[in-house]
């Protein structure tokens, strides 16, 4: 039996949502395993959801542009502020639209990508550990560094978590590899101009830096040298 959730999600509030596979078994170290829950951020953060679902059932190669097309038809679900795929889970910062949003979208990604990995791999069964992870985010301090936690989180194997302790040798290095893994939404607050259909609702991030460059001093300040401690903002 499933357990009860005890934190009721608001609209107008904001969350940090963590969902992580069985065992941990890393299966979004497969990119096509990775680009189907990315499409699946997409598309299940709407009302018509179902339908862009069924449509790309029946035709795997229906453009993308057709997909937010019906998407667009419908109302969005939740606020998608950041997000980062990891091997073995990954992380949201969402904002609650409608009533019952998160919750949602969330089975509804959580039950596309685990019928699209079982069917390919001949399995059965739940691919995800049987409740996501959630928690408030009761002040802007919150989420700002929790934005921040999410965009650094995949330094953890793509350099080491020294940036956890702020001890991160080489910022460029890490930019660059940052900036050159996929399953992030990074790029759009480090790139000027750059284009992410998932991203909705970042204005409250954005309006507090200047610029790009701003928000990639805050990322490289703490992970270098702040006092503060990232494990308050993580669900792990």
């Amino acid at each position: 039996m499933a357990t009860i959730r005890k934190e009721k999600f608001v609209p107008g509030e904001y969350y940090h949502i963590y969902s992580r596979t069985i065992l941990n078994i890393p299966e979004f170290r497969n990119k096509t395993n990775a680009q189907k829950l990315l499409q699946s951020f997409l598309i299940a953060n709407s009302t018509r959801s179902s339908e862009a679902f069924q449509t790309l059932r029946n035709d795997k190669d229906t453009p993308l542009k057709k997909i937010i097309e019906i998407l667009q038809k419908g109302e969005r679900m939740v606020d998608v502020l950041c997000y980062a795929i990891m091997p073995d889970h990954y992380h949201l910062l969402l904002r609650e639209i409608k009533e019952n949003g998160i919750s949602n979208f969330i089975l509804k990604c959580n039950t596309s990508i685990a019928k699209y990995i079982n069917i390919k791999n001949d399995r059965k069964g739940a691919l995800f550990e049987n409740r996501f992870k959630s928690k408030h985010i009761n002040s802007n301090e919150y989420l700002l560094h929790l934005s921040l936690y999410i965009h650094l989180n995949p330094l953890d194997f793509l350099v080491n978590k020294n940036w956890r302790v702020h001890k991160l040798k080489n910022w460029n290095e890490a930019k660059k590899k940052l900036l050159d893994y996929p399953w992030s939404s990074i790029k759009y607050f480090l790139i000027k101009n750059h284009e992410d259909s998932i991203i909705s609702g970042s204005k409250i991030l954005n309006e507090q830096f200047a610029n790009e460059k701003e928000y990639e001093f805050f990322l490289r300040e703490w992970s270098e040298q702040s006092t503060d401690e990232i494990k308050n903002y993580s669900l792990e």
